[in-house]
């Protein structure tokens, strides 16, 4: 039987944006392309996310597939599974199936939202994960705390804000 190594991940952060306003962004499970981070810098070389046949986001669980720019260290596809929402709360559960970056498998996540007054909110991204014996839950760690840095956290805030410019001008 083969030997894991345990390890977790986090990032949390103020934005300037209503909390039910990133609520709404967060529940849309298909549209990470609206607000993954993008370009050279960004942590994942995601190109294209799409709903698992037979998923619906008011229905969960609700799968989402991931697709990644070949030859970029990341498998083709991998699975994200929405297994839990609390609209009151306003926290999500989800995982992700088989092996992705880093030969991270068995990931199980958190995201948060705080109403923190007026347009501001706080947005908290937790993991859990394994890697093989061989593998570097360092890395791991490091990969999955940008994405939620730049993509989640920042990436959320300049979507609500652009929506927000959107009404205000109509």
């Amino acid at each position: 039987m083969a030997n894991f190594k345990r390890g977790s991940a986090f990032s949390s952060g103020e934005v300037n944006a209503s909390a039910d306003a990133i609520w709404a962004i967060l529940r849309d499970w298909p549209a990470v392309m609206k607000w993954a981070a993008k370009g050279p810098d960004a942590p994942a070389p995601l190109t294209d996310t799409t709903l698992k046949e037979g998923s619906r986001v008011d229905v969960l669980p609700c799968t989402r597939v991931c697709h990644f720019a070949p030859d970029s260290g990341f498998p083709p596809t991998f699975e994200e599974t929405l297994i839990h929402a609390d609209p009151e709360a306003r926290r999500i559960y989800y995982n992700v199936e088989g092996v992705a970056a880093g030969g991270m498998r068995n990931y199980l996540a958190t995201t948060i939202v705080e109403d923190l007054g007026a347009n501001r909110a706080r947005i908290t991204c937790e993991s859990r994960f394994d890697v093989p014996e061989d593998g570097d839950p360092d890395f791991v760690k490091g990969f999955l705390e940008k994405v939620y840095s730049m993509s989640v956290i920042q990436g959320m805030e300049r979507v609500a804000q652009q929506e927000q410019a959107a009404v205000a001008a109509s």
